[in-house]
């Protein structure tokens, strides 16, 4: 459902371009999705113990070798199938509670702003169909295939050490403390995949939210790092249309922090002037 916010605010009596305050998001919405995402290594932990139970860095016959060798890719590769299973039946599920919990916040955080700016109330508006629900199900999909990459990286690690360990004849604890770092790898990376996903999804949903009511411009609002991008301390303040500038919007680059605000014309600015 799409509806024009700025006549709304022009039948209302407002004579005045409005810039909405920003949606920021949270830093607990970060961490709640960073605890969905590190069940992906949970399966590794889990099987650490029984991949080392067959490890041998000097064994004794080939024979040796073989039934080492196999004990290890068991145990791999059940470490593997459990993911497989916690993706479909924990994962995935939970990611979709996370995306639809977000919206809902956002939805409201949307309506107080337009509210606080314009007085109008949008609750009878504002709709979770069509290309709001696109793009909860793209981010769905796109942590979907993060959480299984995060898998696949703690499998390639931990297959390495193990294997590689037992060919240069590595002691135990050497690869145990290998496993040990590819699992704290794989945690830190998840930290950052959780923090820059959540602004992403936010910054999507400023611009759709937007093009619901009949909005064609937003105005950059820069983050204040203080290590930015320079090009997007140089767009602070300035408006730009929603699809611009393609492939780098608000919060779309890697670890932005940056938001559209929502511009509302009401006068011609040259005008005001």
């Amino acid at each position: 459902m799409t509806f024009n916010l700025p006549a709304l605010a022009r039948q209302s009596g407002l004579r005045r371009n409005v810039t909405l305050r920003p949606i920021n998001p949270t830093t607990a919405q970060a961490t709640d999705l960073y605890a969905i995402l590190r069940t992906a290594l949970t399966p590794w932990q889990e099987a650490t113990a029984n991949i080392l139970a067959g490890y041998d860095p000097a064994p004794l016959n080939d024979a040796l070798t073989r039934d080492t060798t196999a004990q290890m890719t068991t145990a791999i590769d059940a470490a593997a199938a459990a993911f497989a299973t916690r993706l479909v039946v924990q994962i995935t599920p939970a990611l979709r509670r996370w995306a639809v919990s977000v919206e809902r916040w956002h939805r409201g955080k949307w309506s107080s702003a337009a509210k606080a700016g314009t007085g109008i109330d949008l609750t009878g508006f504002l709709l979770t169909t069509g290309r709001i629900d696109d793009t909860l199900e793209g981010f769905i999909a796109r942590n979907v295939a993060l959480a299984k990459d995060l898998s696949a990286q703690a499998q390639a690690r931990i297959s390495d050490a193990v294997y590689r360990g037992q060919q240069d004849g590595t002691p135990v604890r050497d690869v145990a403390r290998e496993i040990a770092d590819a699992l704290d790898m794989g945690r830190k990376r998840t930290r950052r995949i959780a923090a820059d996903q959540n602004q992403k999804l936010s910054g999507a949903l400023d611009l759709e939210r937007q093009a619901e009511a009949g909005l064609e411009q937003y105005r950059w609002r820069h983050s204040g790092k203080k290590h930015p991008r320079e090009e997007h301390k140089a767009r602070d303040g300035k408006l730009f249309p929603l699809a611009e500038p393609a492939g780098d919007r608000p919060g779309f680059k890697p670890f932005c922090g940056c938001r559209a605000q929502a511009w509302i014309p009401l006068v011609d600015e040259t005008a005001e002037a």
